[in-house]
């Protein structure tokens, strides 16, 4: 699975049904997925999503972040 670092542009934030909070920051960069991908233990992959890889593995619009860098280049 090949994995980018990405900036995030704007903030972005989700609660769970049981209060769990993931945020991701302006300015900041993150690992993440390919777009449109995820691994096979994780969520199932979203359309113009990326997967940001912390203490949750969350779907995060591609709209979040600018640029990318591959992180990993394994398939």
């Amino acid at each position: 699975m090949k994995t980018f670092k990405r900036i995030c542009i704007k903030d972005y934030s989700v609660t769970d049904y049981f209060g769990n909070t993931f945020k991701i920051e302006r300015g900041k960069e993150y690992l993440t997925s390919a777009v449109n991908e995820s691994p096979s233990i994780g969520p199932h992959p979203k359309e113009n999503h990326v997967v940001v890889f912390s203490n949750f593995w969350v779907h995060v619009p591609l709209d979040y972040f600018a640029g990318e860098i591959q992180f990993t280049f394994s398939d």
